[in-house]
């Protein structure tokens, strides 16, 4: 199995990642489009209740949580390599274990939503999501905050820690921005998806999806989802820095 974490491996894993996360995004959204649905601005988890563009979300959310669950150990892997061979860097244990189970649980639940469309399970797409998203925004702030304590003692690293963190601050700004935009149209029923019935309905006809906060929301979770895809493309240098002994 010490392929799994030969630096060529995990770089073709990150990279597998990066494009199969793009291009299930641009294919579910063309589709929806090419449908006759309202383009601006469907949530992602909307052209999972289109039986065309359904089927793309199916296969490449799958397929991608499956690789983000994977990539989560193979980096944990080489990072506590290179944690142990670092005097100085055994502090950095925890917050590698913590990064790695942050991002195999949201990768893991990746795949579990991909089953379940909203408009069949709401409460539990809701519950699948707000996991997702906050695994993945949690991975980020701890994966940049590891890269700083990385570039502490090999300078090499800030060259990861730089973009990483602009790149995380991004979506931190758009998962707020999101939030609020919700709560602008739920209220203080933001939990309950009793709340969520309603614009439902509006997304299964498609052709108009015409509440502003919504739409917003909608905005900022794609905008989100592109920010931690962008992190995730910064693991590419990490990757190349950790194994630069092989």
């Amino acid at each position: 199995m010490e392929w799994l974490y030969e630096g060529s491996t995990v770089r073709k894993t990150l990279q597998a990642a990066i494009a199969i996360q793009l291009v299930t995004l641009v294919t579910c959204y063309a589709i929806w489009v090419y449908q006759g649905c309202d383009p601006f601005m469907p949530f992602i988890s909307d052209t999972d209740t289109n039986p065309v563009s359904g089927v793309p979300f199916t296969i490449g959310f799958s397929v991608s949580g499956l690789l983000m669950a994977l990539l989560s150990w193979q980096v944990f892997h080489l990072r506590s390599d290179w944690i142990a061979t670092n005097s100085g860097a055994s502090r950095l244990g925890l917050l590698n274990a913590s990064s790695a189970v942050a991002a195999f649980l949201a990768g893991v639940c990746t795949i579990w939503i991909a089953f379940t469309p909203w408009n069949e399970q709401l409460a539990l797409h809701l519950f699948q999501a707000k996991l997702i998203f906050g695994g993945f925004v949690l991975w980020a702030i701890l994966s940049t905050v590891l890269a700083s304590e990385m570039a502490s003692l090999d300078a090499r690293f800030e060259e990861v820690y730089r973009p990483r963190r602009l790149r995380t601050a991004f979506v931190v700004v758009c998962a707020s921005l999101m939030g609020l935009s919700v709560l602008q149209y739920t209220g203080a029923s933001f939990l309950a998806s009793a709340s969520f019935e309603s614009y439902l309905e509006m997304v299964e006809l498609c052709t108009d999806l015409s509440i502003p906060e919504m739409s917003r929301a909608a905005l900022f979770e794609w905008a989100m989802v592109l920010g931690l895809i962008a992190v995730v493309e910064t693991g590419l240098h990490e990757v190349s820095l950790l194994t630069s002994d092989e």
